[in-house]
């Protein structure tokens, strides 16, 4: 890949994501919350059974 490609490339790629950033708007608190306990607690509270639904 040429430079000058490349540099498009990184170009684009970082409009895309500042685009996706804007569009996928602020996290709220409660998602930040239940995302902090999914990390500590991992597969631990993961429901099971017909709660977990039906595996694809």
């Amino acid at each position: 890949m040429q430079p000058k490609d490349r540099q498009a490339l990184l170009s684009a790629i970082e409009q895309y994501e500042a685009e996706a950033r804007r569009l996928a708007g602020r996290v709220s608190e409660n998602q930040r919350h239940f995302l902090k306990v999914a990390l500590e607690k991992g597969k631990e509270l993961a429901p099971t059974g017909r709660m977990a639904g039906p595996r694809i």
